[in-house]
């Protein structure tokens, strides 16, 4: 382990990484590990457990790191801040003949050939495939090497650190706030028909279900918002007829205590959204949920590009599919990984009609057919949009929508010949009563006082042991 007094200053674990785009998986394994009762030292974690403060890293570094963990990514393996603290920490285990001083976390798809040289003779632990079995592998490794625990680190101390950083009332402000939800609306047609649907002779009444227009069938009644002549021979044999229904009031039936209707209506809709898309011509995919959604095919609309006007009225554009070169760490060939973004459309009846949207991405290799494999596609989603927020997921819905969208900005879904369900291009928005901020996207002044303020809290909490309270 080298020099005996050095190791037994050093107690402190150290957490390297690239900031801010490692950042979640660094907080996680930081508060893990002081749960365990680690001594951790992270710039996102300051002050957790009476951590000390440091404005220079290279200090912790030179005096009280026992284990520098390296959180190795694709980002950290070329950023030149990791970089340098990686480099001074392999200079510091050289001169004091530190024994696996530095222990890197390999957590995405780094190929191994394309790891700095810093780490081309160190073993790497895999955190790639799951966290919770990468945690398990180095918590062995930490008490393998007797890393030295402190009684300020516990699951104690986290729950505080969290609630004070993270709390509820944490970020938030005393303000209103506008959102967008995912609810699309739909405006109906004012009036649906209940045809009857008769045989000639004996047996069980069923029509065929490739209608022209959106229909569905109860008993011998065939519920749809297309008059009878629209269905005129193409209800399957020859022996069915329909005898034309009255035209009913939507909103009326809506509005029955039941509520049958609006497991039809349901139907319809989804329906309804199934034939827009055979009209349009775009393909489907069925999750491993069993969930249908539509994609966009390379090539399908110009550039790949869909345009859509966002909320203060300016012109945007999404890629809808994209791709990334992969090399195989094994063959060195290099393969084109396509993605393809698509949406799910859910019918929603109450409170208000509306399609409720749920983007999805799936993989192809050649642009046009998605792989088969659930476990393959669940796995290259995670690798692909782990650096998609919340903006990038809305602003690609918005842009799918909008490309559905006729120039009145709604999507015209036929129901019959001159009848049809309009979707509006932007969802329902809604007002919360208060304003919310990340604790994290706070300014730095507040976070340091937020910290210090707990750091305080401890000192006094210690304190008061001392002095037998």
């Amino acid at each position: 382990m080298g020099d005996t007094k050095t190791v037994a200053n050093r107690d402190t674990v150290l957490l390297s990484h690239a900031n801010p785009e490692d950042n979640e998986f660094t907080l996680w394994l930081a508060l893990q590990l002081a749960s365990e009762g680690y001594n951790v030292w992270c710039d996102l974690t300051k002050l957790l457990g009476g951590e000390t403060f440091w404005d220079d890293i290279e200090n912790v570094l030179r005096t009280s790191a026992v284990k520098v963990l390296y959180v190795l990514s694709r980002t950290s393996n070329s950023k030149d801040g990791p970089l340098r603290e990686l480099q001074l920490a392999q200079s510091i285990a050289k001169k004091e003949k530190l024994r696996d001083f530095v222990i890197p976390l390999h957590i995405d798809d780094l190929p191994h050939h394309d790891i700095t040289i810093e780490l081309s003779r160190v073993i790497t632990m895999p955190f790639h495939r799951a966290w919770a079995s990468g945690l398990a592998t180095l918590l062995k490794k930490l008490e393998e090497e007797n890393v030295p625990k402190s009684p300020l680190f516990n699951r104690s101390a986290v729950s505080e650190w969290w609630r004070s950083n993270f709390g509820a009332a944490q970020g938030v402000r005393e303000e209103r706030e506008d959102h967008l939800s995912n609810w699309f609306p739909i405006e109906l047609p004012e009036q649906v028909y209940f045809h009857s649907i008769s045989r000639n002779g004996i047996g069980k009444i069923e029509v065929s279900q490739d209608f022209p227009y959106p229909a569905v069938q109860d008993g011998i009644s065939l519920i749809t918002f297309a008059k009878a002549d629209a269905f005129e021979g193409k209800l399957g044999p020859d022996h069915y007829v329909v005898q034309p229904g009255t035209p009913r009031s939507v909103a009326d039936l809506l509005a029955e205590e039941d509520g049958i209707f609006g497991k039809h209506l349901f139907r319809l809709l989804r329906l309804t959204w199934e034939h827009l898309l055979k009209t349009k011509s775009l393909p489907v995919h069925v999750l491993a949920n069993e969930v249908r959604s539509f994609y966009f095919k390379k090539d399908q609309i110009p550039a790949d590009k869909a345009f859509y006007t966002d909320l203060t009225g300016k012109e945007r554009f999404r890629g809808m599919v994209g791709y990334s070169n992969k090399k195989n760490p094994t063959t060195g060939v290099i393969t084109t990984r396509h993605w393809h973004f698509g949406l799910e459309a859910r019918p929603q009846v109450h409170p208000v009609p509306c399609f409720v949207i749920k983007p999805h991405v799936v993989f192809s290799n050649d642009g046009q057919t998605i792989w088969s494999s659930k476990k393959k596609l669940a796995a290259a989603r995670q690798s692909q949009c782990k650096g998609w927020w919340n903006d990038k997921w809305r602003d690609c819905t918005l842009a799918a929508v909008a490309q559905l969208a006729e120039d009145g900005g709604t999507i015209a879904m036929p129901v019959g010949p001159d009848t049809f369900i309009k979707v509006n291009r932007l969802p329902i928005p809604f007002t919360s009563p208060v304003a919310y901020t990340d604790p994290q996207e706070l300014d730095e002044e507040a976070f340091i006082q937020i910290a210090e303020d707990f750091g305080r809290s401890d000192r006094e909490d210690e304190d008061a042991l001392e002095d037998g309270e």
